[in-house]
């Protein structure tokens, strides 16, 4: 049996949850309005560069595919996800002359 340890499991590990780990990290309280973890969330925003936040991104967005369509669809329009179109061209080659027929043809005409 074997276990992959994170960097980050390793390093906090040696140096401690306090040194990783903010030391206001409290809990979110359950049962509480939408706009309670909307407003955690852009708490928790503010305090993330571009580069950090996107791998915090990252990591939330493993699960997208655990939400409903409609959760799906409008995660899509905030982010302007939209669906790639793809145009094909059909050529169509138009064959003006017919193809002949190139069979001999026999003489009925009597030429005596």
């Amino acid at each position: 049996m074997s276990t992959t340890i994170s960097d980050l499991e390793i390093l906090t590990d040696m140096l401690g949850d306090q040194t990783i780990h903010d030391e206001e990290e409290e809990e979110l309280e359950t049962d509480k309005p939408k706009s309670y973890y909307h407003g955690k969330a852009l708490h928790i925003r503010k305090q993330l560069s571009d580069e950090t936040y996107f791998y915090f991104l990252e990591a939330f967005l493993k699960d997208f595919n655990n939400l409903n369509v409609p959760q799906k669809t409008q995660l899509k329009k905030i982010m302007n996800i939209q669906p790639e179109i793809i145009i094909k061209e059909k050529v169509i080659k138009v064959n003006s002359n017919k193809k002949q027929n190139t069979k001999p043809k026999l003489n009925t005409f009597d030429d005596y």
